[in-house]
Protein backbone atom coordinates (compact mmCIF):
# COMPACT_ATOMS: atom_id res chain seq x y z
CA UNK A 1 0.00 0.00 0.00
CA UNK A 2 1.40 3.41 -0.90
CA UNK A 3 0.55 7.34 -0.17
CA UNK A 4 -1.73 8.93 -3.10
CA UNK A 5 0.80 10.16 -5.74
CA UNK A 6 4.39 9.62 -3.71
CA UNK A 7 4.50 5.96 -4.46
CA UNK A 8 5.92 5.89 -0.58
CA UNK A 9 5.18 3.44 1.51
CA UNK A 10 2.24 4.07 4.16
CA UNK A 11 2.99 3.75 7.88
CA UNK A 12 -0.32 1.73 8.24
CA UNK A 13 1.07 -0.96 5.71
CA UNK A 14 3.73 -2.54 8.17
CA UNK A 15 6.17 -0.27 7.75
CA UNK A 16 7.05 0.34 10.90
CA UNK A 17 8.02 -3.65 11.65
CA UNK A 18 10.43 -3.42 9.16
CA UNK A 19 12.39 -0.29 10.86
CA UNK A 20 12.30 -1.97 14.18
CA UNK A 21 13.90 -5.37 12.51
CA UNK A 22 17.33 -4.19 11.70
CA UNK A 23 17.15 -2.29 15.46
CA UNK A 24 16.69 -6.03 17.26
CA UNK A 25 19.22 -7.85 14.91
CA UNK A 26 21.92 -4.43 15.89
CA UNK A 27 21.01 -5.51 19.79
CA UNK A 28 21.80 -9.17 19.57
CA UNK A 29 24.80 -8.32 17.60
CA UNK A 30 25.91 -6.20 20.18
CA UNK A 31 24.98 -8.70 22.90
CA UNK A 32 26.70 -11.55 20.99
CA UNK A 33 29.98 -9.24 20.88
CA UNK A 34 29.71 -8.01 24.21
CA UNK A 35 29.17 -10.91 26.32
CA UNK A 36 31.69 -12.80 26.09
CA UNK A 37 34.13 -9.74 27.01
CA UNK A 38 33.76 -10.06 30.79
CA UNK A 39 35.03 -13.40 30.43
CA UNK A 40 37.84 -12.47 28.07
CA UNK A 41 39.10 -10.03 30.48
CA UNK A 42 38.64 -12.29 33.63
CA UNK A 43 40.64 -15.13 31.66
CA UNK A 44 43.02 -12.55 30.83
CA UNK A 45 43.82 -11.05 34.39
CA UNK A 46 43.87 -14.64 35.05
CA UNK A 47 46.89 -15.34 33.06
CA UNK A 48 48.60 -11.80 34.35
CA UNK A 49 48.48 -12.78 38.18
CA UNK A 50 49.37 -16.87 37.45
CA UNK A 51 52.67 -15.03 35.54
CA UNK A 52 53.18 -12.77 38.72
CA UNK A 53 52.55 -15.57 41.38
CA UNK A 54 54.47 -19.01 42.00
CA UNK A 55 52.46 -21.94 41.02
CA UNK A 56 52.34 -22.68 44.39
CA UNK A 57 49.47 -20.13 45.41
CA UNK A 58 48.35 -19.59 41.21
CA UNK A 59 48.37 -21.27 38.09
CA UNK A 60 47.25 -20.42 34.37
CA UNK A 61 43.85 -20.75 33.00
CA UNK A 62 46.01 -23.39 30.37
CA UNK A 63 47.14 -25.77 33.11
CA UNK A 64 43.30 -25.33 34.88
CA UNK A 65 42.05 -26.95 31.48
CA UNK A 66 44.89 -29.45 30.85
CA UNK A 67 44.31 -30.92 34.50
CA UNK A 68 40.03 -31.03 34.09
CA UNK A 69 41.36 -32.73 30.59
CA UNK A 70 43.30 -35.13 32.25
CA UNK A 71 40.93 -36.19 35.31
CA UNK A 72 37.44 -35.54 34.60
CA UNK A 73 36.81 -38.97 33.59
CA UNK A 74 39.25 -40.62 35.64
CA UNK A 75 41.43 -39.17 38.70
CA UNK A 76 44.42 -41.58 39.84
CA UNK A 77 45.08 -39.72 42.28
CA UNK A 78 41.98 -39.11 43.93
CA UNK A 79 41.90 -42.59 44.19
CA UNK A 80 44.65 -42.97 46.14
CA UNK A 81 43.24 -40.76 48.81
CA UNK A 82 39.75 -42.70 49.10
CA UNK A 83 37.30 -41.20 46.27
CA UNK A 84 37.16 -44.42 44.71
CA UNK A 85 37.64 -45.16 40.49
CA UNK A 86 36.26 -42.01 39.93
CA UNK A 87 37.10 -38.25 38.59
CA UNK A 88 35.73 -34.87 38.02
CA UNK A 89 32.73 -35.65 35.84
CA UNK A 90 31.16 -38.32 37.78
CA UNK A 91 31.59 -36.43 41.33
CA UNK A 92 30.09 -33.53 39.86
CA UNK A 93 26.98 -35.33 38.93
CA UNK A 94 26.86 -36.74 42.63
CA UNK A 95 26.97 -32.81 43.73
CA UNK A 96 24.17 -31.70 41.07
CA UNK A 97 22.06 -34.23 42.26
CA UNK A 98 22.09 -32.92 45.38
CA UNK A 99 21.52 -29.93 44.76
CA UNK A 100 18.39 -30.44 42.41
CA UNK A 101 16.81 -33.36 45.18
CA UNK A 102 17.26 -30.17 47.63
CA UNK A 103 16.21 -27.58 45.97
CA UNK A 104 13.01 -29.22 44.47
CA UNK A 105 11.93 -30.24 47.52
CA UNK A 106 12.89 -27.35 49.51
CA UNK A 107 11.50 -24.98 47.18
CA UNK A 108 8.29 -26.78 46.70
CA UNK A 109 7.75 -26.73 50.76
CA UNK A 110 8.90 -23.10 51.21
CA UNK A 111 6.28 -22.06 48.27
CA UNK A 112 3.43 -23.79 49.45
CA UNK A 113 4.33 -22.52 53.09
CA UNK A 114 4.75 -19.46 52.61
CA UNK A 115 1.55 -18.53 50.01
CA UNK A 116 -0.17 -20.38 52.53
CA UNK A 117 1.21 -18.31 55.52
CA UNK A 118 0.83 -14.94 53.81
CA UNK A 119 -2.88 -15.65 53.90
CA UNK A 120 -3.62 -17.37 56.54
CA UNK A 121 -2.77 -15.51 59.72
CA UNK A 122 -2.27 -18.15 61.89
CA UNK A 123 -0.25 -20.22 60.28
CA UNK A 124 1.71 -16.82 59.50
CA UNK A 125 2.00 -16.62 63.34
CA UNK A 126 3.38 -20.36 63.72
CA UNK A 127 5.87 -19.70 60.75
CA UNK A 128 7.32 -16.62 60.93
CA UNK A 129 9.26 -17.52 64.10
CA UNK A 130 10.62 -20.75 63.01
CA UNK A 131 11.56 -19.13 59.40
CA UNK A 132 13.07 -16.63 62.14
CA UNK A 133 15.28 -18.63 63.86
CA UNK A 134 16.32 -21.15 60.81
CA UNK A 135 17.42 -18.15 58.56
CA UNK A 136 19.53 -16.19 61.01
CA UNK A 137 21.49 -20.07 61.86
CA UNK A 138 24.77 -19.48 59.62
CA UNK A 139 25.52 -22.71 57.46
CA UNK A 140 28.90 -23.19 59.57
CA UNK A 141 26.89 -23.88 62.61
CA UNK A 142 24.06 -26.01 60.73
CA UNK A 143 26.11 -27.64 58.70
CA UNK A 144 28.04 -29.75 61.59
CA UNK A 145 25.20 -30.56 63.47
CA UNK A 146 23.65 -31.86 60.36
CA UNK A 147 26.75 -34.24 60.42
CA UNK A 148 26.31 -35.14 63.77
CA UNK A 149 22.93 -35.89 64.15
CA UNK A 150 22.48 -37.76 60.25
CA UNK A 151 26.15 -39.00 59.97
CA UNK A 152 28.26 -38.88 56.33
CA UNK A 153 25.64 -39.68 54.28
CA UNK A 154 24.14 -38.41 51.03
CA UNK A 155 20.89 -37.52 53.12
CA UNK A 156 22.90 -35.41 55.14
CA UNK A 157 23.92 -32.63 52.25
CA UNK A 158 20.52 -33.03 50.99
CA UNK A 159 18.51 -32.14 54.02
CA UNK A 160 21.10 -29.33 54.54
CA UNK A 161 20.30 -27.84 50.96
CA UNK A 162 16.35 -28.56 51.35
CA UNK A 163 16.38 -27.34 54.64
CA UNK A 164 18.04 -23.96 53.39
CA UNK A 165 16.01 -23.35 50.25
CA UNK A 166 12.64 -23.77 52.25
CA UNK A 167 13.47 -21.49 54.82
CA UNK A 168 14.85 -18.87 51.74
CA UNK A 169 11.62 -19.56 49.37
CA UNK A 170 8.82 -18.89 52.60
CA UNK A 171 10.78 -15.87 52.44
CA UNK A 172 10.08 -15.44 48.87
CA UNK A 173 6.56 -16.67 48.24
CA UNK A 174 5.44 -14.49 51.48
CA UNK A 175 6.31 -11.49 49.92
CA UNK A 176 5.44 -12.11 46.75
CA UNK A 177 2.02 -12.99 47.71
CA UNK A 178 1.97 -9.82 49.56
CA UNK A 179 2.68 -7.94 46.68
CA UNK A 180 -0.48 -9.07 44.88
CA UNK A 181 -2.87 -6.00 44.66
CA UNK A 182 -5.60 -7.19 46.81
CA UNK A 183 -7.98 -5.90 44.36
CA UNK A 184 -7.47 -8.65 41.71
CA UNK A 185 -8.93 -11.50 44.36
CA UNK A 186 -11.65 -9.16 45.77
CA UNK A 187 -12.63 -9.30 42.06
CA UNK A 188 -12.53 -12.73 41.49
CA UNK A 189 -14.40 -13.12 44.96
CA UNK A 190 -17.37 -10.61 43.60
CA UNK A 191 -17.62 -12.78 40.52
CA UNK A 192 -18.39 -15.81 42.63
CA UNK A 193 -14.64 -17.48 42.60
CA UNK A 194 -13.90 -20.08 44.69
CA UNK A 195 -11.02 -20.50 46.55
CA UNK A 196 -9.94 -22.83 44.05
CA UNK A 197 -9.68 -20.46 41.27
CA UNK A 198 -8.58 -17.50 43.16
CA UNK A 199 -5.76 -19.39 43.84
CA UNK A 200 -4.78 -21.02 40.72
CA UNK A 201 -5.93 -18.25 37.97
CA UNK A 202 -4.97 -15.29 40.61
CA UNK A 203 -2.50 -15.89 43.51
CA UNK A 204 -0.21 -18.21 41.35
CA UNK A 205 -0.22 -16.40 38.09
CA UNK A 206 0.24 -12.94 40.32
CA UNK A 207 3.37 -14.35 42.48
CA UNK A 208 5.34 -16.35 39.59
CA UNK A 209 7.43 -13.88 38.58
CA UNK A 210 8.71 -12.62 41.69
CA UNK A 211 9.02 -16.58 43.13
CA UNK A 212 10.95 -17.77 40.20
CA UNK A 213 13.74 -14.87 40.42
CA UNK A 214 13.77 -16.26 44.44
CA UNK A 215 14.32 -19.38 42.54
CA UNK A 216 17.70 -18.33 41.04
CA UNK A 217 18.72 -16.86 44.39
CA UNK A 218 17.78 -19.96 46.08
CA UNK A 219 19.53 -22.16 43.57
CA UNK A 220 22.70 -20.05 43.81
CA UNK A 221 23.26 -20.45 47.45
CA UNK A 222 22.38 -24.39 47.01
CA UNK A 223 25.51 -24.41 45.33
CA UNK A 224 27.72 -23.27 47.60
CA UNK A 225 25.46 -24.96 50.37
CA UNK A 226 26.32 -28.45 48.98
CA UNK A 227 30.27 -27.55 48.39
CA UNK A 228 30.68 -26.15 51.80
CA UNK A 229 28.99 -29.17 53.17
CA UNK A 230 30.77 -32.17 51.21
CA UNK A 231 34.03 -30.71 52.59
CA UNK A 232 33.04 -30.92 56.11
CA UNK A 233 32.01 -34.58 55.28
CA UNK A 234 31.20 -36.44 52.76
CA UNK A 235 30.90 -40.01 50.78
CA UNK A 236 31.22 -38.47 47.03
CA UNK A 237 31.04 -35.13 45.87
CA UNK A 238 33.43 -32.27 44.01
CA UNK A 239 33.40 -30.63 47.28
CA UNK A 240 35.68 -33.81 48.62
CA UNK A 241 38.10 -33.38 45.09
CA UNK A 242 38.32 -29.76 46.47
CA UNK A 243 38.91 -31.08 50.32
CA UNK A 244 41.37 -33.38 48.82
CA UNK A 245 43.10 -31.55 46.21
CA UNK A 246 43.57 -28.52 48.83
CA UNK A 247 45.33 -30.93 51.37
CA UNK A 248 48.20 -31.73 48.83
CA UNK A 249 48.35 -28.61 47.49
CA UNK A 250 47.35 -29.63 44.13
CA UNK A 251 46.35 -25.90 43.11
CA UNK A 252 45.46 -26.89 39.27
CA UNK A 253 43.23 -29.69 40.39
CA UNK A 254 41.89 -27.79 43.39
CA UNK A 255 41.32 -24.76 40.35
CA UNK A 256 39.56 -27.13 38.07
CA UNK A 257 37.00 -28.21 40.45
CA UNK A 258 36.14 -24.60 41.24
CA UNK A 259 35.78 -24.31 37.53
CA UNK A 260 33.56 -26.85 36.39
CA UNK A 261 31.07 -25.90 39.80
CA UNK A 262 30.95 -22.47 37.98
CA UNK A 263 30.56 -23.36 35.10
CA UNK A 264 27.57 -25.82 35.74
CA UNK A 265 26.14 -23.38 38.05
CA UNK A 266 25.89 -20.33 35.29
CA UNK A 267 24.28 -22.64 33.01
CA UNK A 268 21.91 -23.60 35.86
CA UNK A 269 20.85 -20.53 35.83
CA UNK A 270 20.93 -19.83 32.37
CA UNK A 271 18.46 -22.70 31.86
CA UNK A 272 16.20 -21.46 34.93
CA UNK A 273 16.24 -18.01 32.77
CA UNK A 274 15.04 -19.44 29.93
CA UNK A 275 12.45 -21.37 31.30
CA UNK A 276 11.13 -18.59 33.71
CA UNK A 277 10.90 -16.30 30.54
CA UNK A 278 8.74 -19.34 28.83
CA UNK A 279 6.68 -20.04 31.88
CA UNK A 280 5.82 -15.96 32.56
CA UNK A 281 5.93 -15.02 28.70
CA UNK A 282 2.05 -13.80 29.21
CA UNK A 283 3.41 -11.29 31.66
Amino acid sequence: MTEPGTGAASPLAGGAPEQRRPAAWGRWLAHFLVAPSGVLLFLAVWTILAIELPPSRLVSPYAVAVDLWNNFLRSPRLEVFGLGRTGYGALLLYTTRNVLVGLVVGSAVGIVVGIASARLRPLRLIVDPIVLVLGTVPVLVAAPLFLLWFGVVPFTQVLLVGGYSAVMMVIFAQRAAANVDPVYEKSAMARGASWRDRLFLVLIPGTLPEILGGLRITLASAWGLETFAEILGAPSGIGQAIKTLTNVNNVAGMLACVSLVALTAIIMDMLLVALARWVTRWA
